[in-house]
């Protein structure tokens, strides 16, 4: 039984690189597509070395969409500020019955769903969204190659990446999951 799924692609694939489906060494391996094959030891160390700065990048491209949010957040807040301020100072500090100042809230204009969806920072957002999520299946692909080297470029990719940008967190309760 043929496991390589090799299926015979011609005289043009000159390297065979076997599929094997448990946890190997080795430097012969097709990585992700029938374009990159690493058949000697060179081409598999660089292959690990990009696979390696691939990972490093999917942690900067998190804390780059962790950055622009909060940019966006306090630029949004200052904004807000700065309007309330000018109704404040446009406005007598009239008193309601309970002896409380006028709320100024209400008359701050806020922005539409369709502004909000088609802001510039939103858009930002949804592409290096699409790109972070195209780079996770990319390296859950790598990882599946079971080639324990290439696991270890991701991990380690991922590791040195957190190292570096994964912990610059504004708050102690901030995470990666559940917001």
């Amino acid at each position: 039984m043929d496991h390589d799924h090799d299926h015979n692609h011609g005289p043009d694939d000159a390297v065979s690189c076997p599929m094997i489906m448990t946890f190997h060494g080795g430097h012969c391996e097709r990585i992700l597509w029938n374009g990159w094959v690493a058949s000697t030891v060179a081409e598999f160390v660089f292959s690990a070395l990009a696979i390696f700065l691939m990972a490093f990048c999917y942690e900067i491209l998190k804390y780059l969409r962790e950055y622009i949010l909060r940019q966006t957040v306090r630029k949004e807040a200052e904004r807000v500020a700065l309007e309330m301020q000018a109704k404040s100072t446009n406005m007598p500090a009239h008193t309601s019955g309970g002896g409380c100042p006028r709320s100024t809230m209400a008359e701050i204009q806020d922005k539409s769903y369709g502004q909000r969806v088609f802001s510039t920072p939103h858009l930002i957002q949804t592409i290096l969204n699409a790109i972070q999520i195209f780079i996770s299946y990319l390296l859950m692909l790598i990882f599946m190659t079971f080639n324990y080297w290439l696991c270890l470029a991701v991990v380690l990719g991922l590791g040195v990446g957190y190292f570096f940008f994964g912990w610059i967190k504004q708050e102690v309760y901030e995470s990666e999951c559940c917001q």
